[in-house]
């Protein structure tokens, strides 16, 4: 049995929590860049903090390093057993006090192999479904289930298996830069779309239809895609410039530039048809673009409203190049929906705040853990005992594995 420090009877009260933030993967996007928020601003109060991925690229390798949180990766040339019992290992050597499960159900595995004394935390940060269906599984191996938004904790409340937890609204939080640029009394508006280029939940193949309409009003804008996807080359061949209607195509941005994007365009654009809590919209917003966003129940409505932004009914796709055209002509109207859109991030949704959030939640006594050297590796809980995880198959699947990779 692993060492363990103090004396195994009493709280150690004394002790600082260490937390493990275990996710399927670490892609670009928001769920990453919650675990870099996070991360970072536990570290910023003394808390040992330590990322788990499950998959071997980390392209936000450099902004997690930038704030101190070491990321630990597998390696992608092996099955899903010795993946899980690489990470319990690593979660043995780290020894945290709390787990937090995030992104996908191998994440969620690792909370069925934490010993006593450990807090267990899954976060449910897309208003699916899917996943509130994954959830429900690894509800008993929950101490708290974290919604990034009162409508999916209120969601999540209504399923039965979800009593066996606590439910508690977690939102995200962003970086807040000094201050933010002002809004251009006149001249082309500055329009950003920041995320996957995807149909599925971005709904990217709307954007020829909306961009037609905004050539049609004869405004003049500067249309920024910064993201990559299934949909970028039918994007570039529909949506070409003229003179004074511009649509440009970024690619990926390395997050570390994500703020210099922000600060140079006006209005934040999502057309999304679900979400749980869009963390790109809260990043624009506290740099005070003007959110011109689908009217999605979950995570949107809690921060978007009539003094900070323009929400469009989902099925009303005309609705967003309207709202646009229209704070084309309001200037003033984008002055002071930007001012307070920005307040409102700094005031409920900085990191800052969401690390209160967190800690409030985290047990106020540490009790001594002790990790196992040794761990029976289980199969999945979502296919029960599947002939495919036996002894036997194993080794064959080792073996298929080593010679695809």
């Amino acid at each position: 049995m692993v060492e363990t420090q103090g004396t195994p009877n009493r709280l150690m009260t004394e002790l600082r929590h260490r937390v493990a933030l275990v996710s399927g993967s670490v892609p670009l996007g928001g769920s990453t860049t919650f675990l870099c928020n996070l991360g970072g601003g536990l570290v910023d109060r003394g808390i040992p903090v330590e990322v788990l991925s499950f998959e071997a690229a980390n392209p936000l390798g450099a902004d997690f390093q930038r704030e101190n949180v070491p990321v630990f990766c597998c390696d992608r040339g092996m099955i899903f057993e010795d993946q899980m019992r690489m990470v319990l290992m690593r979660l043995g050597e780290f020894r945290p006090t709390v787990v937090l499960a995030t992104l996908s159900a191998i994440s969620f595995e690792v909370l069925r192999y934490l010993p006593p004394g450990v807090f267990r935390a899954g976060v449910g940060q897309a208003d699916h479904s899917l996943v509130y269906e994954m959830m429900r599984h690894y509800t008993p191996d929950m101490d708290l289930a974290a919604m990034v938004s009162q409508a999916m904790k209120a969601k999540a409340e209504a399923i039965k298996d979800f009593a066996r937890s606590r439910v508690a609204a977690l939102p995200y939080g962003v970086p807040m830069p000094d201050k933010a640029p002002g809004r251009p009394a006149a001249g082309p508006l500055r329009i950003l779309y920041l995320g996957r280029l995807d149909r599925v939940q971005k709904r990217a193949h709307l954007f020829p239809q909306i961009f037609e309409q905004l050539k049609a009003s004869g405004i003049s804008f500067h249309w920024t895609m910064a993201g990559e996807g299934p949909e970028r080359a039918n994007l570039e061949r529909l949506m070409a410039s003229t003179a004074n209607q511009r649509v440009e195509f970024t690619g990926a941005v390395p997050y570390s530039d994500i703020g210099a994007v922000l600060q140079s365009h006006d209005i934040y654009l999502l057309a999304s048809d679900f979400e749980g809590l869009p963390l790109s919209l809260l990043e624009a917003m506290g740099h005070g673009l003007v959110p011109v966003v689908s009217d999605l129940e979950s995570g949107i409505r809690e921060v978007v409203d009539a003094t900070n932004g323009m929400l469009v009914p989902v099925d009303d796709i005309a609705g967003y190049a309207r709202a646009i055209i229209h704070l084309h002509g309001h200037r003033d109207e984008l002055a002071s929906k930007s001012a307070a859109a920005r307040e409102r991030v700094r005031r409920e949704f900085s990191v800052t705040a969401m690390t209160e959030r967190w800690l409030s939640l985290f047990p106020k006594t540490i009790p001594v853990i002790e990790w196992p050297e040794r761990w029976k590796i289980k199969p999945p809980l979502v296919v029960g005992h599947s002939l495919r995880f036996s002894p036997p198959i194993r080794v064959l699947r080792r073996l298929a594995k080593r010679f695809r990779t």
